[in-house]
């Protein structure tokens, strides 16, 4: 028997041919979802995408900034929480200038943190949160800002996920 693939391919579909269809409008399934108004937006929350820490940190900025629901704050996620998305400017800024929301907040998590890489610990990734969020406190002085750093503790060989808050009110009215 030979190691080497076989010349003659047969029933196989060239990767062109594949791709051609892929993005055809014709070969698309439709589900239809309950309609939901747009709801009105009134906070803004940057996660880290590591979906871990979401709900713990949701639950403390509805809380903190009086939200009732997820639905009236939009969410900003991607690798490295607000420390790694420092220059990402698209989301904060249409919700800050274009849809007027005041309440505003930043986060990180430790535990190793995918978009840190392995072995960053949990103060290194939280003194970056700080210096991120003093930055972006200045950038949009009308709103209030909310910054979040969880991370796990060990209390008697079980495991808890913790949220550190802090809030700094306006810096200008």
């Amino acid at each position: 028997m030979s190691d080497q693939p076989s010349s003659e391919a047969t029933n196989v579909i060239s990767r062109a041919a594949r791709q051609s269809n892929v993005l055809d409008e014709a070969t698309w399934e439709i589900k239809r979802c309950t309609f939901t108004k747009k709801p009105e937006t009134r906070g803004f929350l940057q996660l880290c995408a590591d979906r871990r820490f979401h709900r713990c940190i949701q639950d403390r900025f509805e809380e903190d900034a009086g939200l009732e629901s997820s639905d009236l704050y939009w969410i900003h996620a991607d690798a490295g929480g607000t420390p790694k998305m420092e220059c990402s400017r698209t989301a904060p800024d249409y919700c800050y200038y274009d849809q007027c929301v005041r309440l505003m907040g930043w986060s990180a998590h430790g535990d190793n943190c995918g978009g840190f890489g392995h072995d960053v610990p949990d103060d290194e990734i939280q003194r970056a949160l700080l210096v991120t969020a003093l930055r972006k406190i200045e950038e949009y002085p009308e709103a209030t800002h909310y910054i979040y750093f969880a991370t796990t503790v060990n209390d008697g060989g079980t495991w808890y996920a913790v949220v550190h808050c802090l809030v700094c009110p306006r810096v200008r009215d």
